[in-house]
Protein backbone atom coordinates (compact mmCIF):
# COMPACT_ATOMS: atom_id res chain seq x y z
CA UNK A 1 0.00 0.00 0.00
CA UNK A 2 3.05 2.53 0.74
CA UNK A 3 4.73 1.34 -2.73
CA UNK A 4 0.92 2.71 -4.11
CA UNK A 5 0.95 5.80 -2.54
CA UNK A 6 4.36 6.89 -3.36
CA UNK A 7 3.46 5.81 -6.70
CA UNK A 8 0.55 8.21 -6.97
CA UNK A 9 1.89 10.74 -4.86
CA UNK A 10 4.94 11.27 -7.87
CA UNK A 11 2.10 10.61 -10.53
CA UNK A 12 -0.14 13.48 -9.48
CA UNK A 13 2.65 15.88 -8.79
CA UNK A 14 4.05 15.82 -12.57
CA UNK A 15 0.31 15.52 -13.57
CA UNK A 16 0.11 18.48 -11.69
CA UNK A 17 3.45 20.33 -13.37
CA UNK A 18 2.96 19.69 -16.29
CA UNK A 19 -1.20 20.71 -16.61
CA UNK A 20 -0.30 24.08 -14.45
CA UNK A 21 2.18 24.85 -17.20
CA UNK A 22 0.11 24.15 -20.07
CA UNK A 23 -2.82 25.92 -19.29
CA UNK A 24 -0.89 28.90 -18.07
CA UNK A 25 0.78 29.14 -21.84
CA UNK A 26 -2.85 28.60 -23.36
CA UNK A 27 -4.51 31.21 -21.43
CA UNK A 28 -1.31 34.14 -21.96
CA UNK A 29 -1.13 32.73 -25.41
CA UNK A 30 -2.50 31.12 -28.47
CA UNK A 31 -1.64 30.10 -32.04
CA UNK A 32 -2.60 32.17 -35.20
CA UNK A 33 -1.38 32.08 -39.20
CA UNK A 34 1.49 30.39 -38.00
CA UNK A 35 2.97 33.04 -35.68
CA UNK A 36 2.26 33.41 -31.46
CA UNK A 37 0.98 36.74 -30.31
CA UNK A 38 -0.98 38.24 -27.74
CA UNK A 39 -4.60 37.20 -27.26
CA UNK A 40 -7.04 39.93 -27.80
CA UNK A 41 -8.01 39.74 -23.85
CA UNK A 42 -4.29 40.84 -23.53
CA UNK A 43 -4.57 43.87 -25.21
CA UNK A 44 -7.83 44.36 -23.48
CA UNK A 45 -6.42 44.50 -19.72
CA UNK A 46 -3.48 46.63 -20.88
CA UNK A 47 -5.63 49.43 -22.21
CA UNK A 48 -8.00 48.86 -18.99
CA UNK A 49 -4.95 49.53 -16.83
CA UNK A 50 -3.23 52.48 -18.11
CA UNK A 51 -6.55 54.01 -18.20
CA UNK A 52 -7.38 53.40 -14.36
CA UNK A 53 -3.87 54.45 -13.70
CA UNK A 54 -3.89 57.69 -15.68
CA UNK A 55 -7.59 58.13 -13.69
CA UNK A 56 -6.47 57.63 -10.36
CA UNK A 57 -2.82 59.49 -10.58
CA UNK A 58 -4.89 62.83 -12.24
CA UNK A 59 -7.89 62.79 -9.96
CA UNK A 60 -7.38 64.38 -6.89
CA UNK A 61 -10.23 63.54 -5.05
CA UNK A 62 -9.13 60.06 -4.39
CA UNK A 63 -6.10 61.33 -2.43
CA UNK A 64 -8.19 62.76 0.20
CA UNK A 65 -8.11 60.50 3.04
CA UNK A 66 -10.10 60.37 6.54
CA UNK A 67 -6.91 59.97 8.58
CA UNK A 68 -3.74 62.18 8.20
CA UNK A 69 -2.41 62.05 5.34
CA UNK A 70 1.42 61.82 4.15
CA UNK A 71 3.33 60.55 1.55
CA UNK A 72 3.30 56.56 2.65
CA UNK A 73 0.17 56.06 3.19
CA UNK A 74 -0.49 57.74 -0.32
CA UNK A 75 1.75 55.32 -2.15
CA UNK A 76 0.39 52.48 -0.89
CA UNK A 77 -2.99 53.39 -1.89
CA UNK A 78 -1.87 54.01 -5.32
CA UNK A 79 -0.34 50.83 -5.31
CA UNK A 80 -3.20 49.10 -4.10
CA UNK A 81 -5.45 50.66 -6.92
CA UNK A 82 -2.73 49.68 -9.43
CA UNK A 83 -3.19 46.29 -8.90
CA UNK A 84 -4.57 44.60 -11.79
CA UNK A 85 -8.18 42.63 -10.77
CA UNK A 86 -8.41 39.07 -11.73
CA UNK A 87 -9.71 38.36 -15.27
CA UNK A 88 -12.56 35.46 -16.71
CA UNK A 89 -9.35 33.45 -18.21
CA UNK A 90 -7.09 33.47 -14.49
CA UNK A 91 -10.29 32.96 -12.50
CA UNK A 92 -11.07 29.95 -14.93
CA UNK A 93 -7.58 28.56 -14.43
CA UNK A 94 -7.85 29.04 -10.79
CA UNK A 95 -10.89 27.14 -10.97
CA UNK A 96 -9.56 24.20 -12.99
CA UNK A 97 -6.27 23.60 -10.59
CA UNK A 98 -8.81 23.49 -7.92
CA UNK A 99 -11.12 21.05 -9.31
CA UNK A 100 -8.26 18.41 -10.79
CA UNK A 101 -6.46 18.87 -7.31
CA UNK A 102 -9.30 18.03 -5.76
CA UNK A 103 -9.92 15.02 -8.20
CA UNK A 104 -6.75 13.48 -7.80
CA UNK A 105 -6.65 13.43 -3.94
CA UNK A 106 -10.02 11.98 -4.52
CA UNK A 107 -9.24 9.12 -6.45
CA UNK A 108 -5.83 8.48 -4.43
CA UNK A 109 -8.18 8.01 -1.40
CA UNK A 110 -10.38 5.73 -3.33
CA UNK A 111 -7.65 3.99 -4.22
CA UNK A 112 -6.59 3.26 -0.85
CA UNK A 113 -9.79 2.51 0.55
CA UNK A 114 -10.66 0.29 -1.93
CA UNK A 115 -7.10 -2.12 -1.25
CA UNK A 116 -8.14 -2.12 2.34
CA UNK A 117 -11.95 -3.46 1.51
CA UNK A 118 -11.91 -7.06 3.18
CA UNK A 119 -15.36 -8.80 3.63
CA UNK A 120 -16.38 -8.92 7.06
CA UNK A 121 -16.72 -12.68 6.73
CA UNK A 122 -13.27 -12.91 6.07
CA UNK A 123 -11.81 -10.54 9.51
CA UNK A 124 -13.64 -12.53 11.92
CA UNK A 125 -10.65 -14.44 13.13
CA UNK A 126 -7.05 -13.84 13.35
CA UNK A 127 -4.55 -16.02 11.27
CA UNK A 128 -4.26 -19.32 13.10
CA UNK A 129 -0.49 -19.04 13.37
CA UNK A 130 -0.53 -20.37 16.77
CA UNK A 131 -2.20 -23.85 15.72
CA UNK A 132 -1.10 -24.15 12.49
CA UNK A 133 2.56 -23.71 13.42
CA UNK A 134 3.50 -26.26 16.21
CA UNK A 135 7.27 -26.41 15.86
CA UNK A 136 9.74 -23.77 16.66
CA UNK A 137 10.65 -21.56 13.97
CA UNK A 138 14.65 -23.72 13.85
CA UNK A 139 13.02 -26.93 14.20
CA UNK A 140 10.56 -25.82 11.42
CA UNK A 141 13.67 -25.01 8.94
CA UNK A 142 15.64 -28.01 10.21
CA UNK A 143 12.61 -30.29 9.32
CA UNK A 144 11.74 -28.57 6.02
CA UNK A 145 11.44 -31.50 4.06
CA UNK A 146 9.98 -33.72 6.53
CA UNK A 147 6.69 -31.85 6.76
CA UNK A 148 6.14 -30.94 2.78
CA UNK A 149 4.40 -33.24 0.82
CA UNK A 150 5.32 -33.00 -3.20
CA UNK A 151 2.35 -33.14 -6.04
CA UNK A 152 3.73 -34.14 -9.50
CA UNK A 153 1.61 -34.13 -12.30
CA UNK A 154 2.07 -35.27 -15.56
CA UNK A 155 0.89 -34.62 -18.86
CA UNK A 156 -0.58 -37.10 -21.78
CA UNK A 157 3.04 -37.02 -22.70
CA UNK A 158 4.82 -38.27 -19.71
CA UNK A 159 6.56 -34.60 -19.01
CA UNK A 160 6.20 -33.09 -15.75
CA UNK A 161 3.69 -30.06 -16.20
CA UNK A 162 2.62 -28.96 -12.57
CA UNK A 163 5.12 -29.83 -9.84
CA UNK A 164 4.33 -28.60 -5.71
CA UNK A 165 5.95 -29.14 -2.89
CA UNK A 166 4.02 -27.45 -0.23
CA UNK A 167 3.09 -28.44 3.92
CA UNK A 168 -0.97 -27.29 3.51
CA UNK A 169 -3.73 -27.15 6.48
CA UNK A 170 -7.81 -26.64 5.48
CA UNK A 171 -9.62 -24.85 7.89
CA UNK A 172 -13.50 -24.85 7.39
CA UNK A 173 -15.16 -23.11 9.55
CA UNK A 174 -19.09 -24.44 10.08
CA UNK A 175 -22.25 -23.92 12.60
CA UNK A 176 -23.34 -27.43 14.76
CA UNK A 177 -26.97 -27.96 16.41
CA UNK A 178 -26.17 -25.90 19.21
CA UNK A 179 -25.82 -22.92 16.87
CA UNK A 180 -22.26 -22.23 17.52
CA UNK A 181 -19.34 -21.57 15.01
CA UNK A 182 -17.03 -24.66 14.83
CA UNK A 183 -13.79 -24.98 12.92
CA UNK A 184 -13.24 -28.97 11.04
CA UNK A 185 -9.35 -29.30 9.99
CA UNK A 186 -7.71 -31.18 7.54
CA UNK A 187 -4.41 -31.69 6.78
CA UNK A 188 -3.05 -32.05 3.11
CA UNK A 189 -2.24 -35.71 2.53
CA UNK A 190 0.95 -37.06 0.81
CA UNK A 191 -0.68 -39.39 -1.66
CA UNK A 192 -3.71 -37.54 -2.70
CA UNK A 193 -5.35 -38.60 -5.96
CA UNK A 194 -4.29 -36.62 -8.67
CA UNK A 195 -5.91 -35.28 -12.16
CA UNK A 196 -6.08 -32.65 -13.67
CA UNK A 197 -5.72 -30.81 -18.12
CA UNK A 198 -2.49 -30.19 -19.53
CA UNK A 199 -3.46 -29.65 -22.93
CA UNK A 200 -4.02 -26.36 -23.66
CA UNK A 201 -0.81 -23.80 -23.55
CA UNK A 202 -2.73 -21.13 -21.37
CA UNK A 203 -4.47 -23.27 -18.59
CA UNK A 204 -3.89 -25.99 -16.27
CA UNK A 205 -5.96 -27.65 -13.85
CA UNK A 206 -4.95 -29.78 -10.87
CA UNK A 207 -7.02 -31.09 -8.74
CA UNK A 208 -6.06 -33.45 -5.41
CA UNK A 209 -8.92 -35.99 -4.24
CA UNK A 210 -8.75 -37.29 -0.79
CA UNK A 211 -10.97 -38.01 2.21
CA UNK A 212 -14.04 -37.39 0.29
CA UNK A 213 -12.54 -33.20 -0.41
CA UNK A 214 -11.52 -32.18 -3.87
CA UNK A 215 -9.58 -29.42 -4.13
CA UNK A 216 -9.02 -27.57 -7.80
CA UNK A 217 -6.35 -25.38 -8.30
CA UNK A 218 -6.46 -23.76 -11.99
CA UNK A 219 -3.28 -21.97 -13.44
CA UNK A 220 -3.27 -19.49 -16.42
CA UNK A 221 -0.50 -17.42 -18.28
CA UNK A 222 -0.86 -13.61 -18.22
CA UNK A 223 -2.14 -11.96 -21.33
CA UNK A 224 1.56 -11.95 -22.80
CA UNK A 225 2.52 -15.22 -22.19
CA UNK A 226 5.39 -14.25 -19.88
CA UNK A 227 4.03 -14.59 -16.56
CA UNK A 228 2.08 -17.34 -14.57
CA UNK A 229 -0.17 -17.51 -11.50
CA UNK A 230 -3.26 -19.49 -9.83
CA UNK A 231 -6.49 -17.93 -11.22
CA UNK A 232 -9.04 -19.75 -8.75
CA UNK A 233 -8.97 -22.06 -6.04
CA UNK A 234 -12.24 -24.28 -5.73
CA UNK A 235 -13.01 -27.12 -2.90
CA UNK A 236 -16.04 -29.08 -3.33
CA UNK A 237 -17.20 -31.61 -0.56
CA UNK A 238 -20.24 -32.76 1.66
CA UNK A 239 -21.21 -31.27 4.56
CA UNK A 240 -22.42 -35.09 5.74
CA UNK A 241 -18.69 -35.73 5.74
CA UNK A 242 -17.59 -37.14 9.20
CA UNK A 243 -14.71 -34.51 9.73
CA UNK A 244 -18.25 -32.55 10.78
CA UNK A 245 -19.24 -33.36 13.69
CA UNK A 246 -23.09 -32.47 14.94
CA UNK A 247 -23.45 -30.42 11.77
CA UNK A 248 -26.69 -28.35 11.52
CA UNK A 249 -27.11 -28.70 7.98
CA UNK A 250 -25.99 -32.36 6.54
CA UNK A 251 -26.43 -33.97 3.27
CA UNK A 252 -25.41 -30.83 1.35
CA UNK A 253 -22.94 -30.59 -1.36
CA UNK A 254 -20.67 -27.96 -0.67
CA UNK A 255 -19.23 -25.68 -3.23
CA UNK A 256 -16.65 -23.11 -2.11
CA UNK A 257 -14.57 -20.64 -4.52
CA UNK A 258 -11.76 -17.92 -3.86
CA UNK A 259 -12.86 -14.12 -4.42
CA UNK A 260 -13.43 -12.91 -7.62
CA UNK A 261 -11.74 -9.69 -6.43
CA UNK A 262 -8.56 -11.40 -6.40
CA UNK A 263 -7.73 -12.91 -10.05
CA UNK A 264 -3.69 -13.49 -9.52
CA UNK A 265 -2.25 -15.94 -6.69
CA UNK A 266 1.46 -16.25 -6.77
CA UNK A 267 2.52 -14.54 -9.97
CA UNK A 268 5.56 -16.07 -11.56
CA UNK A 269 7.86 -15.73 -14.73
CA UNK A 270 7.27 -18.78 -17.22
CA UNK A 271 9.87 -21.28 -16.79
CA UNK A 272 10.65 -20.34 -12.85
CA UNK A 273 9.22 -21.49 -9.86
CA UNK A 274 7.63 -19.87 -6.63
CA UNK A 275 9.24 -19.83 -3.38
CA UNK A 276 7.88 -18.34 -0.51
CA UNK A 277 8.72 -19.88 3.04
CA UNK A 278 6.21 -17.14 4.40
CA UNK A 279 2.95 -18.90 5.44
CA UNK A 280 -0.06 -18.01 2.58
CA UNK A 281 -3.80 -17.85 3.14
CA UNK A 282 -6.18 -18.39 0.50
CA UNK A 283 -10.42 -17.88 1.87
CA UNK A 284 -12.49 -19.63 -0.09
CA UNK A 285 -16.65 -19.18 0.52
CA UNK A 286 -19.94 -20.08 -1.46
CA UNK A 287 -20.83 -17.08 -4.32
CA UNK A 288 -23.75 -14.71 -3.90
CA UNK A 289 -25.33 -16.72 -6.85
CA UNK A 290 -24.45 -20.25 -6.27
CA UNK A 291 -27.09 -21.49 -4.18
CA UNK A 292 -25.41 -22.67 -1.28
CA UNK A 293 -27.19 -22.89 2.10
CA UNK A 294 -24.20 -24.00 4.05
CA UNK A 295 -22.73 -20.85 5.48
CA UNK A 296 -19.38 -22.71 5.44
CA UNK A 297 -16.14 -20.37 4.90
CA UNK A 298 -12.95 -22.11 4.19
CA UNK A 299 -9.03 -21.04 4.66
CA UNK A 300 -6.59 -22.82 2.89
CA UNK A 301 -3.29 -22.23 4.70
CA UNK A 302 -0.08 -23.05 2.51
CA UNK A 303 3.67 -23.30 4.14
CA UNK A 304 7.12 -23.54 2.67
CA UNK A 305 5.30 -23.31 -0.76
CA UNK A 306 7.51 -24.06 -3.83
CA UNK A 307 5.29 -24.22 -6.63
CA UNK A 308 5.88 -24.17 -10.52
CA UNK A 309 3.11 -24.77 -13.49
CA UNK A 310 3.65 -25.03 -17.43
CA UNK A 311 7.15 -26.79 -17.07
CA UNK A 312 7.25 -29.39 -20.83
CA UNK A 313 10.43 -30.12 -19.76
CA UNK A 314 12.03 -33.72 -19.72
CA UNK A 315 14.03 -33.19 -16.88
CA UNK A 316 10.66 -32.59 -14.72
CA UNK A 317 13.00 -30.53 -12.27
CA UNK A 318 12.79 -26.97 -10.24
CA UNK A 319 12.96 -23.74 -12.38
CA UNK A 320 14.75 -20.92 -11.41
CA UNK A 321 13.41 -19.72 -8.23
CA UNK A 322 11.28 -16.45 -8.15
CA UNK A 323 10.72 -15.86 -4.34
CA UNK A 324 7.96 -13.98 -2.93
CA UNK A 325 7.41 -10.32 -1.24
CA UNK A 326 8.75 -9.60 1.97
CA UNK A 327 5.06 -9.12 2.97
CA UNK A 328 3.83 -12.68 1.25
CA UNK A 329 1.96 -10.69 -0.67
CA UNK A 330 1.45 -10.00 -4.59
CA UNK A 331 0.45 -5.72 -5.29
CA UNK A 332 -1.75 -5.44 -8.17
CA UNK A 333 -0.14 -2.60 -10.45
CA UNK A 334 -3.79 -2.24 -12.02
CA UNK A 335 -5.23 -0.18 -9.61
CA UNK A 336 -2.39 2.52 -10.12
CA UNK A 337 -2.33 2.14 -13.93
CA UNK A 338 -6.09 2.62 -14.33
CA UNK A 339 -5.80 5.75 -12.26
CA UNK A 340 -3.28 7.05 -13.75
CA UNK A 341 -4.52 6.99 -17.36
CA UNK A 342 -7.50 8.42 -16.23
CA UNK A 343 -5.91 11.35 -15.30
CA UNK A 344 -3.94 11.73 -18.23
CA UNK A 345 -6.87 11.60 -20.26
CA UNK A 346 -9.01 14.09 -17.95
CA UNK A 347 -5.92 16.79 -18.49
CA UNK A 348 -5.56 16.06 -21.97
CA UNK A 349 -9.65 16.60 -22.45
CA UNK A 350 -9.15 20.01 -20.04
CA UNK A 351 -6.51 21.33 -22.11
CA UNK A 352 -8.60 20.55 -25.27
CA UNK A 353 -12.00 21.88 -24.42
CA UNK A 354 -10.30 25.25 -22.96
CA UNK A 355 -8.34 25.65 -26.30
CA UNK A 356 -10.89 25.06 -28.28
CA UNK A 357 -13.18 27.39 -26.07
CA UNK A 358 -10.67 30.29 -26.48
CA UNK A 359 -10.20 30.06 -30.07
CA UNK A 360 -14.13 30.10 -31.19
CA UNK A 361 -14.93 32.57 -28.17
CA UNK A 362 -12.03 35.49 -28.42
CA UNK A 363 -12.63 37.76 -31.08
CA UNK A 364 -9.80 37.55 -33.64
CA UNK A 365 -7.09 40.59 -33.11
CA UNK A 366 -6.84 43.11 -36.06
CA UNK A 367 -3.10 43.60 -35.85
CA UNK A 368 -1.92 47.19 -36.19
CA UNK A 369 -0.41 49.91 -33.75
CA UNK A 370 -2.46 49.59 -30.14
CA UNK A 371 -3.13 52.98 -28.98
Amino acid sequence: MLQIVEYLKGFFTFIHSLARRTIARIVAWRPFKGRIVYSSAFYKRERKRKKRKKEIINNKEFLKFNFRPNTQNRSLIIMKSLQPKKTNSQIWFSLVYKFMLSICIIISLVVQFGQGIQLSAFTTKTPRITKYTTKSPASSSINHDATTSIYRFNATNGITCILISVDGLISIKYRNKLNEDVEADLYLPDNPILSGECEESNMEILTLEFKGFKLTMIFRKSSGGEGWYINQFKLDYSSSNSIFEHIDRPDIDVKLTSPSRTPMYFPTPVGKSYVCDKEQKVVMYAPDDSGDQSGHIAHLYLRDLHMQSFMFKESGKWGPSFHCSATGSYRDETAPLAVGTALAVAVLLIISGYSGWRYFKIKKVQYGSMK
